[in-house]
């Protein structure tokens, strides 16, 4: 592939209502899509450090682009996707969002040019469909999610138990609830939480102690009957294989703009089904593009629980006009991730 050019677009996006986390309040997402060129073909790519979960700044990940451009324009015979993987890696060292999306940008052009689906660069093979949960919003829209993800905002027990009583109630006996935790309890308190809730259909809590405790995450698990998913303690390979040594999860949760090298996502998935411990893939409320290219990764990976694509119906606006709302998603076709933007909203 010859790169003719690479622009860079910053975005700033509003949440529709401040998302709240046990980490403090955000009021916006932002973010910079990238567009590579080659010939009449685009690929992009989208660079988003979610504040207070990336360990990098927007404007250290944006000097990693700026890097990946210089290197680029000195070069002018053609490179091999190889090639261009190698020199996204070297210029986003230690900065996995710049790294994120510079890798897709290349996957995307390259499977444009190759006239094939995203996910093909991985597999020759991919699952026929994938499924996704809804947030608690949801619950009011016609979309018939099979599961529903939930923020744990209140510190009383009693509380929880009673609005869950009126979850459950509302979505039926069969759907299923997801508890997001951010790292908001101790052992003790998460023991009795998990206890006090066992009688709902409860798929996971998420995150439940504070990411360094593995030990006492293993302990957790021997005290309750609901499964225990991972999603700040896992950032990269070697966390993982921290958490299965500890035999802290159950579930994967796994975002790919956090961890970065989009292969290394895949051997995460891989590990974890060596070690009997399923995967979720779900975004870290960016675009379209962050959401698609996730999307490509659970269907290669044949993900089979539902995957957090959901979030970006938080969010204002977005870089295209109709972006994808379902529970269900059928295998993708169209070359690349099949996605133009229309739009770089910036308020």
């Amino acid at each position: 592939m010859n790169i003719s050019s690479i622009n860079f677009s910053a975005y700033r996006i509003p949440f529709i209502q401040p998302l709240i986390t046990a980490k403090g309040e955000i009021s916006y997402r932002e973010g910079i899509i990238i567009e590579l060129k080659s010939g009449v073909y685009s690929g992009y790519g989208e660079t988003a450090p979610l504040p207070g979960f990336s360990k990098e700044t927007l404007i250290e990940a944006r000097n990693c682009l700026e890097g990946f451009s210089l290197a680029i324009k000195g070069i002018e015979e053609n490179q091999s996707l190889e090639d261009l993987l190698i020199l996204a890696k070297a210029q986003s060292f230690e900065n996995p969002s710049a790294l994120f999306g510079l890798e897709t940008a290349i996957y995307d052009l390259y499977s444009k040019i190759n006239i094939i689906p995203f996910w093909k660069n991985f597999s020759n093979k991919c699952c026929d469909f994938i499924t996704v949960n809804g947030l608690e919003k949801d619950m009011q829209s016609d979309i018939n999610y099979q599961v529903y993800k939930l923020k744990l905002t209140d510190k009383n027990i009693f509380t929880i138990k009673e609005k869950l009583k009126l979850i459950q109630k509302q979505i039926g006996q069969d759907k299923k609830i997801r508890i997001d935790a951010n790292e908001s309890l101790d052992l003790p308190r998460a023991i009795r939480l998990c206890r006090e809730l066992e009688e709902f259909n409860i798929e996971y809590i998420e995150q439940p102690l504070p990411k360094e405790e593995l030990e006492d995450l293993a302990e957790l698990r021997l005290h309750t009957e609901i499964p225990i998913a991972l999603d700040e303690s896992l950032t990269d390979i070697n966390s993982v294989r921290e958490i299965i040594e500890f035999q802290s999860a159950d579930i994967f949760v796994i975002k790919p703009m956090i961890t970065g090298n989009i292969n290394e996502c895949l051997e995460i998935i891989n590990l974890g089904n060596k070690h009997n411990i399923k995967s979720v893939i779900t975004t870290t409320l960016g675009t379209e593009i962050e959401k698609q290219t996730c999307l490509h990764l659970a269907f290669v990976s044949e993900i089979k629980l539902a995957n957090g694509f959901s979030a970006n119906s938080l969010l204002e606006s977005d870089i295209i006009n109709n972006p994808l709302q379902t529970s269900i998603i059928n295998k993708p076709t169209k070359p690349g991730l099949n996605l133009i933007p229309e739009k770089i909203p910036y308020q």
